[in-house]
């Protein structure tokens, strides 16, 4: 009975480090969400403001508003953490130039 207790316990242990990463679905509402709060990004369409994001591959998002688009890409943030951490990715945003149609 102890060995069953005991085992039970370490396959949770494991079960709680697997766990701590984002789903999928959360992970992309968190880029969303540092995209759209992110100042460079509101900065870029001022007044007129963000009228959509949409992703355009891995890591690639074009942001939209008016007759301007912004490329931001999803980079990784270099690991600082002890080995064994899980937990949610930890990115930063890169932000292209900002490009409007009719801009010369």
């Amino acid at each position: 009975m102890r060995t069953l207790i005991a085992a039970i316990g370490l396959s949770l242990v494991g079960t709680s480090v697997a766990l701590a990463a984002l789903p999928p679905q959360y992970q992309r509402q968190a880029e969303l969400l540092a995209i759209i709060g992110d100042e460079g990004v509101v900065e870029a369409f001022g007044f007129g403001g963000i009228e959509g994001v949409e992703l355009n591959g891995v890591d690639h998002y074009i942001v939209r508003g008016g007759d301007c688009m912004l490329d931001v890409m999803i980079e990784d943030l270099p690991n600082q953490h002890e080995a064994g951490w899980a937990g949610p990715r930890e990115f930063k945003l890169v932000l292209g130039t900002l490009v409007c149609e009719g801009a010369q």
